[in-house]
Formats: structure tokens, sequence, C-alpha cells
């Protein structure tokens, strides 16, 4: 009777301790290094576990002129169930993109945390299809 008693309240335990761990948020696509060409459309897709209604922001990182990494601006957003979000590239309206190398940022709030994925290395946007080297 003891054991079957510890095993409810462990169970309990660990259900307590999920409940309040924050989902897990993945970027799918792009995948780090792809080339992107300005004005092409693409989908920007990712992953969040568990379900629960919330809204992604979708945002741009790219470099200023010294070097550092800079937020650009949100390009969207999107309740998160949809899972994608179409992107014209270069549409930023805070910002003028030019060709470079950039980050997708996708995060969203839960409990009063933020939630965040992203690329790890960036991806390329180009002026035109052919990759440079």
């Amino acid at each position: 009777m003891k054991k079957a008693a510890w095993m409810v309240v462990l169970c309990c335990l660990l259900g307590v301790t999920l409940a309040g761990a924050p989902p897990t948020l993945t970027l799918l696509t792009p995948q780090d290094g792809a080339y992107w060409k300005i004005g092409s459309r693409q989908t920007i897709i990712w992953n969040v576990v568990p379900n629960f209604d919330a809204t992604v922001y979708i945002t741009l990182w790219g470099y200023n002129d010294a070097n550092q990494l800079i937020p650009f601006g949100v390009i969207g957003e999107r309740a998160y169930k949809a899972g994608n979000f179409l992107w014209q590239v270069g549409d930023c309206p805070s910002r003028k993109v030019n060709p470079g190398n950039y980050f997708i940022r996708i995060w969203f709030f839960y409990s009063g945390q933020k939630v965040v994925a992203g690329n790890r290395n960036p991806i390329h946007i180009t002026s035109n299809w052919l990759r440079r080297n």
C-alpha cells in the first residue's frame, strides 16, 4: 500500500513539474545556410510542443556597419498553431533589407517567459539566384 501511495505522489509531482515547463519551440525552415532571393516568397516553418494558444512573432536579425548583430524588426506574426508564415523576402517594415547574412528568430510569451528559437548560422539573402562563394 505504501508503494502505491508513493507512486501516486511521484506521478503528481512529475505532472506539476512538467506543467510548469515552457513549451518547446523549434524553427524548421529556413535551415542554416539557406539562400533566399530578395522578392521571392519563402515559407518560415516552426513547431511548438505542447499545444496551447499563443502568437508567434517572426523577426529578422542582421549585421550593422560595425558588424554587430541587431534586430531589423518584426516581419510577421501568426497564431502559433498555423505553424508557418509566408514571407516575401526583403519585406521588413522597420528597415531596408540588402543582400547579406541574416537570422530568423521566432518567439512567443508563455507564463511571462519569452520562448525563442532561430537559426544558429545565418541564411543568405541575395539579389540573384546564384550562390556567392
